[in-house]
């Protein structure tokens, strides 16, 4: 199972990055054909509320999936990028087979 978790323009704590982690496991159990999952996640530049950022990027043979997601949390943003990448995986599950 080979999963990264990044936090890119800031320092992050333990448990924000085990919370993106076993969300990303979750995901990694629904297709066995995906090689690995990245997650970052990113402080925006920026004035406004909603400014913590969340992407995921799972690769599968031939594509790489991919989910961005713009929150006022990093975990509602983890959650929305989960929810939008879990679809796409399933449609990718149904299409190989």
């Amino acid at each position: 199972m080979n999963i990264i978790v990044r936090d890119l323009n800031f320092n992050a704590e333990q448990h924000l990055l085990d919370y993106a982690k076993k969300k990303a496991e979750k995901i990694y159990n629904l297709y066995e054909g995906i090689v690995g999952i990245e997650v970052n996640m990113r402080l925006e530049n920026n004035s406004e509320e909603a400014n913590k950022t969340s992407e995921i990027i799972v690769k599968v043979p031939g594509n790489d999936l991919f989910a961005k997601k713009t929150s006022a949390s990093f975990e509602e943003a983890t959650d929305s990028c989960t929810e939008a990448i879990r679809k796409q995986v399933t449609k990718h599950k149904e299409k190989v087979r």
